[in-house]
């Protein structure tokens, strides 16, 4: 014997005020630009890890290392704590001669870290005219600058959707409160039994 599946009255949706509709659009625009935001960090650091990883291709071509021998001898110039305790070392400027890669000999000043006698051999980085320059970008470097980038980009666009969010919220529960006291005005005599 078929039985009738017995229907049930399906239950009425609670009725939507307009302001939980703007609120439930203006959630949805904020997610929407969150993903955005996101998807442009991403795309902002791949581009700027690419351009990284160029200049470090351009400046290691361009760049050689080379000896140099100290003109004069170097002081060690000391940071320190209170008197108490060296923090670090400073690297000062110190007359050097060295030959570049093309042959020529060339004396410049080169910052070198520590006490060293006249005489003693220093690392120098030299562009392809035999100036002293600094040293070829890492890559490490170029993914470190590119995830900075990205993940402070990511961090302000958060920052300005929460902030967003937040006065949005605070606006609708103003509204609110003003609706729900002028319902509460028409309902509570009724309720209360203080209606004439």
């Amino acid at each position: 014997m078929h039985r009738e599946r017995q229907r049930h009255p399906r239950p009425e949706r609670l009725p939507r005020r307009p302001i939980d509709r703007l609120e439930d659009l203006v959630i949805w625009a904020l997610i929407t630009l969150g993903l955005l935001v996101a998807v442009f960090a991403v795309a902002v650091t791949a581009r700027r890890y690419e351009t990284g990883l160029q200049r470090v291709a351009v400046e290691t071509r361009e760049r050689t290392l080379v000896q140099a021998v100290l003109v004069e001898p170097t002081r060690q110039l000391l940071v320190t704590e209170d008197r108490t305790r060296v923090v670090q070392q400073v690297p000062t400027l110190a007359p050097v001669r060295y030959t570049a890669p093309d042959g020529t000999t060339h004396e410049a000043n080169a910052l070198v870290a520590g006490r060293r006698p006249a005489g003693a051999s220093v690392p120098v980085w030299v562009d392809g005219a035999g100036a002293i320059v600094a040293a070829p970008v890492r890559p490490v470097d170029a993914v470190t600058v590119a995830a900075t980038e990205g993940l402070g980009l990511l961090i302000l666009g958060a920052l300005a959707l929460v902030v967003t969010w937040a006065v949005i919220r605070d606006g609708i529960i103003r509204l609110n409160a003003v609706r729900w006291a002028r319902e509460w005005e028409q309902v509570e005599p009724v309720w209360s039994g203080r209606s004439t």
